[in-house]
């Protein structure tokens, strides 16, 4: 079973002087090579126009780390900053993926949020999926990935693992 581990860097690390070295330093000593680590930026940190943070994301791709847009379409996005740096992932936020099945607004913006994730070649995540009719809604519009309450609440190491034991198999 193939894990891979995530991670959100606090807000003002972007304008720190060497942050993806010392992340790359960092998750190397624990035994996490980049590609095994997701980094989750939000969407503030993401759209920055500021020199430092754009140049740490981008070192932080050369380092091989997948990158995350967290949060997203909660208020900081422009979408030509999308284009800036290089994505692995646009994680929709739970506030548009929550009642999508119950508001047609709000399943358009899941819809459009998925659909350009695609087009940009890159994986679409739904947050906050906590029922079956957000999955239903979330599934139905082709997202990729959900996680919540619905998949698995969050647990201890050992309880982690005994999950993924039970569900491999699946």
């Amino acid at each position: 079973l193939a894990i891979r581990g995530a991670v959100t860097p606090p807000r003002p690390w972007g304008d720190a002087p060497a942050p993806a070295d010392q992340i790359t330093r960092v998750g190397r000593r624990a035994g996490r090579e980049p590609p095994r680590l997701m980094l989750e930026i939000t969407e503030w940190a993401a759209m920055t126009d500021v020199a430092p943070p754009r140049k740490n994301l981008a070192r932080l791709c050369m380092n091989g780390f997948p990158l995350s847009i967290d949060d997203f379409g909660t208020g900081y996005a422009s979408l030509q900053q999308l284009t800036r740096v290089a994505f692995s992932e646009l994680k929709i936020d739970q506030s548009f993926v929550r009642d999508a099945s119950e508001s047609e607004a709000l399943r358009i913006v899941v819809q459009s949020s998925v659909e350009m994730a695609r087009r940009l070649r890159v994986k679409s995540v739904a947050e906050g999926v906590e029922t079956q009719k957000d999955w239903d809604a979330v599934k139905s519009v082709g997202c990729d990935t959900a996680q919540g309450y619905f998949i698995a609440r969050p647990m201890a190491h050992d309880a982690f693992l005994a999950f993924c034991e039970a569900h491999s198999a699946r």
